[in-house]
């Protein structure tokens, strides 16, 4: 269950002993960016008995660019002004349960200090009535505090209110409440956090109480949970230990269960009956907020690029150029670290903490790096396999409470993440090059292999992205079946279109995945699949260039796809040499047709001895001895190529384009200029 999850992540970060400043600064929204502008105007009234007094204080500096003003807030001094940006709904409005007296004040709330009366009604009482320690006063002595602070502004206003756009905090500074302290001298340590000097009393310093802060904070999101049910003497759903209350965790403030998805509501719950569906104690809330929060600090989008290779159509390759990298919503991505067993708090909250550093950190040995393995740009520091590693993707806006949970994968074990990672890592470090160099080309980076996800979604298509990720990272056999399709169906695009440079790039991916298939299933699962990567033709082609070729040889279909690609290069360099005409695209594909099995085999391997003796071809030593073997096992095969075509083709145009000319079998100088055109027609389009 995510919300059992989020409160085992939060528990060790409550009972740390992070300083209290750090704990508000995760609790609220004082260092969001929606936040910024309003700490330029804040309003800071103190009440000591029956004498009320005020500042304006600038929370930051100013600083003017080539374009525009920006403002850049006092991140040291802000959080002892603790506010929470509105999540939904009309931000004008008081909005659940105010910890302590320090609201957000919008434009039209700064305007309407001219009419006292309206922004008492419209601000003040709203506000006070929904504060903590405020809510137990009666409406009287509400009023009479509205009324005090309304006429103080309102005789201020013709220095607070401007024509320009405003935005600002108000704090009331009320000694009766617990959190607010005035001391003599200026302390700001990690438990008392100075605000400034008394406006009422010169020399004096304002403080704020960050324990008290905390146990305000908790308490009002447990009273604003309480708002859509409450029980007494209950068990709590994830301790199932008897509570003295506990309340519902869907709640309307904390948005990753929000009563805004109706899905885990029943029709016959009434609106406070949530508690029906899951309900918790107070400790366990607080511990809920705190993990809420830390996963809101560590979630980073996966970047354009990646999503572009996760989700983009993969049959098609104009279709997949077309599009940008903006065009695909935004996903983001969260992981969470879990002891199998809740042990040690301290540990554990030093792990979560190190999860804050972004990839760009340096990583030691043994840290798992996220982006590669994926699509976060996270480091998860080293650690045993008594943790777990749970991965949560979503998309939506949290703040709106619209979000949409894309895949949760859970139960990940570090040491196979590890393994995985650094298979990934030593095909782009390594394996890639080589293959580029077989095929001819320059050494260049293949995106599509860079990372996981966009290895898995290239092979397998978008449709298949989460289930092929959540296999791999749980050592679960996968298949090539979609890999064949895709590869022979972009093959004989890129062929009809003549594009050889866009061939090489596709059959660049095919190895590059096909390596990591077979070292996955041999490495990590521990089984041998049989599968032929690009290293595994090269005694192939020394026998095919031998002559040597047996039956045993041209057993399966990718062997008779391979040599049959073989032959029709070796054959088409000559035929190009005699009549200066493309073999395959003349007399083998006809029309732009798909090339199938049955036409390289028909139209193409039949016709090879008729033409040389048409035409007077000078072939090698090697080709007719292989020739033969291979029609043998045409023959031998027919029903299987048809159930394979994907296979065959994918391997038909790997050997056609694998093979090298020798000093026999020269093509002319105008095909090799064509060839290199085409390489580096493939090159551009890759960087593209």
């Amino acid at each position: 269950m995510l919300a059992e999850s989020i409160i085992r992540i939060g528990r060790p970060i409550k009972n740390s002993d992070m300083p209290c400043r750090e704990k508000i600064r995760l609790l609220t929204d004082v260092s969001s960016e929606n936040c910024k502008n309003f700490f330029r105007h804040v309003f800071l009234i103190e009440i000591a008995g029956k004498e009320t007094g005020f500042q304006l204080i600038e929370m930051g500096n100013k600083t003017v660019g080539e374009k525009k003003e920006t403002f850049k807030v006092d991140e040291k001094r802000n959080v002892s002004f603790p506010v929470f940006y509105p999540n939904g709904g009309n931000a004008l409005h008081a909005q659940g349960i105010y910890p302590l007296p320090c609201y957000l004040m919008y434009d039209p709330h700064i305007k309407a200090l001219k009419d006292k009366e309206a922004f008492k009604k419209e601000f003040l009482l709203s506000r006070l009535g929904k504060t903590l320690f405020y809510r137990d006063k009666t409406a009287k002595e509400r009023a009479a505090l509205a009324d005090r602070i309304a006429e103080l502004l309102a005789s201020r206003e013709a220095g607070l209110v401007r024509e320009e756009k405003q935005l600002g905090v108000m704090m009331i500074f009320d000694q009766d409440l617990p959190m607010f302290h005035k001391h003599k001298e200026r302390t700001d340590n990690a438990h008392s956090l100075w605000i400034a000097e008394s406006p009422l009393t010169p020399g004096a310093h304002l403080h704020l109480d960050g324990e008290e802060v905390l146990k305000g904070i908790s308490r009002a999101k447990f009273d604003e949970a309480a708002e859509l049910g409450r029980e007494e003497k209950a068990i709590s759903t994830l301790t199932n230990r008897q509570a003295d209350e506990v309340v519902s965790i869907y709640n309307k403030s904390w948005l990753w269960l929000s009563p805004t998805w109706e899905a885990p509501r029943s029709i016959y719950w009434q609106e406070d009956q949530w508690t029906k569906g899951i309900k918790v104690d107070e400790e366990s809330y607080t511990a809920y907020l705190y993990g809420v929060q830390f996963l809101k600090e560590i979630q980073v989008p996966i970047a354009s690029a990646i999503l572009k290779e996760m989700f983009a159509p993969i049959t098609n390759v104009e279709a997949k150029n077309m599009m940008s990298i903006d065009s695909f919503e935004a996903i983001y991505g969260i992981p969470l670290v879990l002891p199998l067993l809740d042990g040690d708090s301290r540990q554990s909250f030093a792990k979560y903490r190190k999860l804050l550093k972004k990839s760009s950190e340096k990583q030691r040995d043994g840290d798992l790096q996220l982006k590669v393995l994926v699509g976060i740009d996270r480091i998860v520091p080293e650690m045993e396999d008594d943790h777990r590693l749970t991965l949560l993707y979503y998309s939506g806006d949290l703040s709106r409470g619209n979000m949409h949970i894309r895949a949760v994968i859970e139960d990940v074990i570090p040491s196979v993440a590890g393994r995985v990672e650094k298979l990934v890592n030593r095909l782009n470090t390594g394996e890639t090059a080589r293959i580029q160099e077989a095929l001819g080309m320059k050494e260049q980076p293949v995106y599509r292999a860079q990372s996981l996800p966009a290895l898995l979604a290239n092979a397998y298509g978008p449709g298949y992205v989460w289930e092929s990720l959540r296999g791999v990272l749980h050592k679960e056999p996968l298949r090539l079946e979609r890999l064949y399709r895709a590869t022979a169906r972009k093959l004989n695009e890129a062929a009809n279109k003549e594009e050889r440079g866009q061939m090489l790039q596709e059959l660049v991916f095919h190895y590059s995945f096909l390596y990591f298939f077979k070292h996955y299933h041999e490495q990590i699962i521990g089984i041998e699949k049989g599968v032929k990567s690009l290293a595994d033709w090269d005694e192939f082609k020394t026998l095919y260039g031998q002559g040597k070729l047996e039956p045993g040889h041209l057993g399966e279909a990718e062997q008779l796809g391979f040599a049959a690609g073989l032959l029709l290069k070796q054959f088409a360099n000559s035929y190009y040499q005699k009549t200066g005409k493309d073999f395959i695209k003349q007399r083998v594909m006809k029309f732009g047709s798909k090339l199938t099995p049955e036409m390289v085999w028909k139209n193409g391997l039949l016709r090879c001895e008729e033409l040389a003796q048409q035409w007077s071809m000078n072939l090698g030593s090697n080709f007719r001895p292989v020739l033969a073997q291979t029609l043998l096992g045409f023959l031998a095969k027919e029903q299987e190529l048809i159930r394979e075509k994907d296979i065959f083709m994918t391997a038909f145009w790997s050997g056609y384009l694998l093979y090298k000319k020798n000093d026999e079998d020269s093509i002319s100088a105008d095909q090799d200029k064509a060839e290199a055109e085409g390489k580096d027609g493939g090159e551009e389009h890759e960087k593209r």
